[in-house]
């Protein structure tokens, strides 16, 4: 705590203090003032990101209850969920952008780019704030969910209930980053005692809300990075 004033605020501030390896290193936001321990990817365009979200193999349940959601969940080697509270104290520091990773059960990629997002805090239901997207698939996330108040099972929503998952839910959903995991992409309501989908879905991509993906990342960083050359 000594160094504090020269701790990074976000992994931006780890590459740009010459760390540019990807792993978990420690961050302290100038909101809030304690120190949290985060995942940086250090080689997706250009590096910098702060990862708040994993998913790659169903091993971490993310069907959990709203201080779960708040505090964060998983582990940072593997399926995570950064926490509510860390994302919205990160994204108050200035204005962040977000990068959605995907990946289906064919080994294909695609990403979904915000220039625009943060969370509001607990008071105001961690309001979602997207907006400027681009990328390589069509938009599931901001056009929908945008404004949006989060929810969980446990919070009286009946499409975080029948999702079981926390998510900035609508009407119910057009993304769903954060449900069940079905190996092999597709799944059906048959034979299983649930009301609507619920899997890891990005409807526009497939098309169907029955077909869950195999690795997705949510990951920010500061609208204003650049990458340097390496030192």
């Amino acid at each position: 705590m000594k160094h504090a004033r020269n701790c990074p605020i976000d992994c931006a501030s780890v590459y740009y203090n010459g760390l540019r390896r990807s792993g978990v290193y420690s961050i302290m936001p100038s909101v809030g003032g304690m120190p949290i321990e985060v995942l940086c990817e250090m080689d997706t365009e250009g590096g910098g990101w702060t990862v708040i979200q994993r998913r790659q193999d169903g091993s971490v349940d993310f069907n959990r209850t709203w201080n779960e959601y708040k505090e964060g969940f998983g582990d940072l080697s593997g399926e995570f969920w950064l926490g509510n509270e860390n994302i919205h104290k990160i994204t108050s520091q200035g204005d962040y952008s977000l990068r959605i990773d995907l990946e289906d059960w064919n080994n294909k990629h695609k990403h979904a780019f915000y220039q625009v997002f943060s969370i509001e805090d607990e008071a105001n239901y961690y309001r979602l704030h997207v907006d400027g997207f681009s990328g390589t698939v069509e938009d599931s996330f901001a056009w929908y969910h945008n404004k949006r108040s989060f929810s969980t099972p446990d919070s009286g929503n009946i499409c975080a209930e029948i999702s079981h998952g926390g998510w900035w839910y609508h009407q119910c959903f057009f993304s769903n980053l954060n449900g069940v995991y079905y190996k092999g992409g597709r799944y059906s309501i048959k034979n299983r005692k649930i009301l609507g989908p619920d899997g890891i879905v990005w409807y526009s991509w497939k098309d169907t809300d029955y077909y869950s993906l195999r690795k997705v990342a949510m990951m920010i960083r500061p609208r204003t990075f650049r990458p340097h050359l390496s030192p």
